[in-house]
């Protein structure tokens, strides 16, 4: 369970937690696999959402699933490009949560992804939660925190007090 001030802290940010569906780079079902591999190029993901036509949630189609998308025999038919879609190559099933989920539940879901897919409960696609957008509110997190909150440990350990702003990465090993 995520503490009240801290998934206040959270939830809090300049921009948005949920990047809005008007605002993601997304492709259709029925697109080709140049048009889904220039997006992604020009974009620098290396994978997106793909919707069906009605905008509903159908898979995420990554620039690796595209490329064996045109694998024939040991050799890379590049004409395939223009000819097969989306929908040929996409993974099924991505990682996904309701609008109203849990934000607990969404940063499960982060630690094995960069973004999660968020629906409605009918499926249409609303937006992403990015790994990143968690991350910066970490970072402010660890920064700010105190400054705001009057924090008084409930239990003491063993380890004192620590000044982590000045520390290594070999000095937490220790930690």
């Amino acid at each position: 369970m995520i503490g009240k001030y801290i998934g206040r802290f959270l939830i809090q940010g300049e921009d948005p937690l949920m990047i809005k569906a008007e605002h993601c780079a997304t492709v259709r079902t029925e697109n080709t696999l140049m048009h889904a591999m220039l997006l992604l190029t020009s974009v620098g993901y290396t994978s997106i959402p793909v919707l069906n036509e009605a905008s509903h949630l159908a898979g995420v189609v990554t620039m690796p699933g595209i490329v064996n998308g045109v694998l024939e025999d040991d050799n890379y038919n590049w004409d395939l490009l223009n000819q097969r879609k989306v929908r040929d190559v996409m993974q099924d099933n991505p990682p996904s949560v309701f609008d109203d989920a849990k934000l607990e539940d969404v940063l499960r879901l982060l630690i094995q992804s960069n973004y999660i897919c968020v629906t409605d409960k009918k499926g249409l696609f609303k937006g992403i939660v990015a790994r990143k957008q968690i991350l910066i509110r970490l970072n402010r997190l660890a920064h700010e925190f105190e400054i705001n909150y009057d924090v008084t440990p409930v239990h003491t350990s063993d380890h004192g007090a620590y000044e982590l702003s000045s520390m290594t990465v070999n000095d937490l090993k220790a930690i």
